[in-house]
């Protein structure tokens, strides 16, 4: 059966794609652009791509905790949750943008500890959270939440495995610029081998 593989970036994918075609496995590819908004936009056409394959979705995200180096977590729900509506300068209107839980992760990523995905629109420059999520669980990334419902209504499997590359803060850009490369490198070596026994 065949693999999809998403991230928001060219850039983002690319050492995990090279690592499967040398192992024989020469995956789709869709990018759903940078931003909640672009996300959006692609969504439906890289949905139908993934109707009836097995679905990775890679990409980077800051955390709400304490960050002392690069990690790899896996996504078990996706919140819509603005920055301004964080710090209570908005609201979303009720039913409008309700919790994606993900189904149960492929057996390849399941030992990647889980952590809820808080989206907004930009990246934020605060690590304010409600009293009800725990920062240590949780990580901020711009593009999952506008495109992630249609891809579990197509996926045989899905799998969302991002790379923590700074705290969410006024340091995010400094810490993700240091960090973004390797960690493209740390999820195709964590995946190339996992879903080469998956698929093969």
């Amino acid at each position: 059966m065949e693999l999809v593989v998403i991230a928001a970036a060219k850039f983002e994918l690319d050492p995990l794609v090279s690592g499967l075609q040398e192992k024989g496995i020469n995956p789709l590819t869709k990018l759903v652009g940078i931003g909640a908004l672009n996300a959006a936009k692609r969504s439906r056409l890289v949905a139908d791509a993934c109707r009836g394959r097995h679905v990775v979705f890679v990409g980077t995200c800051g955390t709400f905790g304490s960050f002392s180096k690069m990690h790899l977590i896996r996504a078990s729900e996706v919140l819509w949750l603005p920055t301004c509506e964080r710090m209570q300068l908005s609201y979303t209107v009720k039913d409008t943008a309700p919790p994606i839980v993900l189904p149960p992760p492929p057996q390849y990523c399941a030992s990647l500890p889980e952590r809820r995905v808080v989206c907004s629109p930009g990246i934020s420059l605060v690590s304010k959270l409600p009293d009800s999520l725990s920062p240590d669980h949780c990580v901020e990334n711009l593009e999952l939440y506008s495109c992630i419902n249609e891809v579990i209504n197509q996926a045989v499997s899905l799998s969302v495995v991002l790379a923590v590359t700074n705290a969410v803060g006024p340091d995010s850009h400094t810490q993700w610029r240091q960090h973004f490369a390797g960690a493209a490198g740390a999820t195709a070596e964590y995946l190339c081998g996992r879903l080469a026994r998956t698929l093969n």
